[in-house]
């Protein structure tokens, strides 16, 4: 049997696994058939395979992770993961896109959880904005973009961890963080990147009565998108377009 027909049977046999060997393929270290297994999974029913979905959520390969998030979105048994908030933090500033959007969804369809990731979430955030500030020190404007090399490429990185996190902020919005949460705003308001700007317009939407002079501020933004939101919450409020 050639390689081709051997991969095939494996993945056809990992395809058609039961719940219980799939937490099986889980325990092991056979990554190719790590995303397979996830598909067979669709409830977690105890501590024990908790810990094992949570401990896949990170450094592990990108199929592996991709697959473990996208599953949680319909999975039963999530109150199992309530003492992983940490872990949910880590997978939101993900390299991965898909990762991050499908843990965002997942907070969303599990609020309990999301109370518990948003502290954590907001402390995460700060620490990128201080990253960001050191940056500024060592390099000049952090609003700049002239690092070079790996400087440049860990200050991008940081910008996607902050644009993935301001995304999750938003989606899972509570009313008692304003003040911690307007603080966050207050700074990324003035972000070189647009989308750093739109993520912080997208927040203020979330908030009952945002700061007139940040909504003053992204009412005059450069940028389409970014304005547009804020004048969409100027027109649904009578207070602020009378304000601005």
């Amino acid at each position: 049997m050639n390689k081709s027909n051997e991969n095939f049977l494996i993945v056809q046999n990992a395809i058609s696994m039961t719940q219980d060997e799939a937490y099986s393929v889980l325990l092991g270290d056979n990554e190719l058939l790590k995303p397979y297994a996830f598909i067979n999974i669709n409830e977690i029913k105890s501590q024990k395979e908790a810990d094992l979905i949570a401990f896949h959520l990170t450094n592990h390969p990108n199929p592996t992770r991709e697959a473990c998030a996208l599953m949680l979105c319909d999975m039963r048994g999530a109150e199992f993961l309530y003492d992983k908030a940490g872990v949910f933090v880590d997978a939101i500033c993900d390299i991965n896109p898909n990762v991050c959007r499908a843990i965002i969804e997942f907070l969303v369809k599990n609020p309990t959880l999301a109370d518990k990731v948003l502290p954590l979430l907001i402390q995460r955030v700060n620490q990128i904005l201080d990253d960001f500030k050191i940056y500024e020190r060592e390099f000049g404007a952090y609003k700049d973009n002239k690092m070079r090399n790996r400087k440049n490429h860990a200050k991008n990185k940081k910008l996607f961890n902050l644009y993935w996190c301001l995304e999750a902020i938003c989606e899972i919005y509570r009313e008692e963080k304003f003040n911690d949460i307007v603080k966050i705003c207050i700074v990324t308001v003035d972000f070189l990147d647009y989308t750093i700007r739109e993520k912080t317009a997208k927040i203020l939407t979330k908030i009952k009565n945002p700061p007139k002079e940040l909504l003053q501020k992204l009412k005059n933004d450069k940028n389409f998108y970014v304005k547009n939101l804020v004048y969409d919450k100027i027109c649904k409020d009578s207070d602020y377009r009378d304000t601005l």
